[in-house]
């Protein structure tokens, strides 16, 4: 990795045309590296705006800009939640959307840079990268740099972890990303054929899709089923109602109904599974730009259903059914029926995202769904003071 042959700037962003610099960052330095699908820029302004994001809102954050010879050259966010401060410890700052040139000097002011503003603001430890929690984008991508960065999921470069392990810090989790191959795999094995039988069979299981006309409510139930199913995980913090109703809205233009399911245990509701189109792969070619065109080609690919990769990024089963028969049999059966249906809608893959490597029970349906772990994400942390 080379290092800096000139002055490095740190920019601390303070205006609305440096937030917009801010944003522009990864789109012109990851400019034509084949794996890099553009995300859509509206989708990342609005991320970051606290009255369009309830995630946004309530930070403590600073975003920062670093400058070579006048150019942009790398960014980093450094933040403190309140909702992790809550639910785990007071103690920790976060920081993210970490972007920058190869460049050992510029990536190493960043971290930095982000470092002495939590100790600035009185915490003992940093932990990252991560875009305001673990219910969103977080993590580094360590392995499967050649694959494309599917809907919010992040993109990263082989570099980076060389330069977060060189600032002092270590792996604290990771994350996999599980590949399925939605034509292949068949006959199933042998013990998820068992389980889905089982499924079938059993008159205390059952399961249907999402009603439409029904569909913020809807939302709200499976986003009940995931605050309990995960509120053991790493990290976690719930969903609370203000970023349940946004993610209803975001969500209500690329859901289709026979991909949304719900299952049900002795009649009550234990799980859900939905499946997304990758929203990058439609976007492909836009540069993340919607005008003066490019929306209406979204329309059209999201109507026609063009994509062929798809992505599940939520899913869960009730605590109570965790490791019972009854718990694993629904959710193979879930896996299974969504499947299917992306494949009547022309999907040829689906990624499954993002899993505890430490989650064996999440794994192993993975797993006999004929997913293969293609990717790796690394949470790293340090302690500050």
């Amino acid at each position: 990795m080379p290092a800096s042959t000139s002055q490095i700037d740190i920019l601390d962003v303070a205006t609305p045309a440096q937030v917009k610099r801010f944003l522009d960052v990864p789109y012109d330095i990851y400019r034509g590296q084949s794996a890099w699908a553009p995300p859509l820029r509206l989708e990342r302004k609005e991320q970051l705006d606290p009255s369009k994001n309830p995630a946004a809102r309530d930070l403590d954050r600073q975003f920062f800009i670093a400058l070579q010879d006048g150019k942009d050259v790398g960014r980093i966010a450094a933040f403190t939640n309140p909702a992790h401060d809550t639910h785990h410890d007071a103690e920790t700052a976060f920081f993210g959307y970490f972007d920058a040139i190869d460049d050992t000097d510029v990536l190493s002011a960043l971290l930095e840079t982000a470092q002495n503003w939590a100790r600035t603001n009185g915490r003992k430890r940093m932990v990252g990268p991560a875009q305001w929690g673990v219910n969103e984008e977080v993590g580094l991508l360590v392995d499967g740099f050649n694959d494309t960065n599917v809907v919010l999921m992040s993109y990263g470069r082989p570099y980076y972890a060389p330069a977060v392990e060189a600032a002092g810090f270590t792996k604290a989790v990771d994350m996999l990303a599980f590949q399925a191959d939605l034509n292949v795999g068949y006959p199933r094995p042998k013990i998820t054929q068992m389980m889905v039988d089982h499924a079938k069979k059993s008159k205390s299981i059952t399961w249907r899709t999402l009603n439409p006309k029904d569909f913020d409510a809807e939302i709200g139930r499976a986003m009940n089923i995931f605050n309990d199913a995960w509120s053991e995980n790493w990290g976690f913090f719930p969903f609370p109602d203000d970023a349940i109703q946004h993610l209803a809205k975001e969500m209500k233009p690329i859901i289709a109904p026979d991909r949304f399911w719900f299952g049900s245990i002795d009649g009550e509701l234990a799980s859900f599974l939905c499946l997304l189109p990758d929203l990058n792969e439609l976007a492909a070619g836009f540069d993340g730009k919607l005008l003066p065109f490019n929306w209406a080609k979204l329309i059209y690919r999201l109507k026609k259903q063009t994509a062929k990769q798809a992505r599940i990024p939520l899913m869960g089963l009730m605590r109570k059914h965790h490791k019972t028969r009854k718990g694993l049999a629904l959710t193979a059966a879930l896996c299974e029926e969504s499947f299917e249906a992306a494949r009547q809608a022309g999907f040829t893959h689906c990624e499954l995202s993002w899993i505890l490597e430490d989650n064996a029970g999440m794994v192993a349906i993975c797993e006999q769904a004929s997913a293969v772990p293609y990717k790796t994400y690394r949470m790293y942390e340090k302690r500050i003071g």
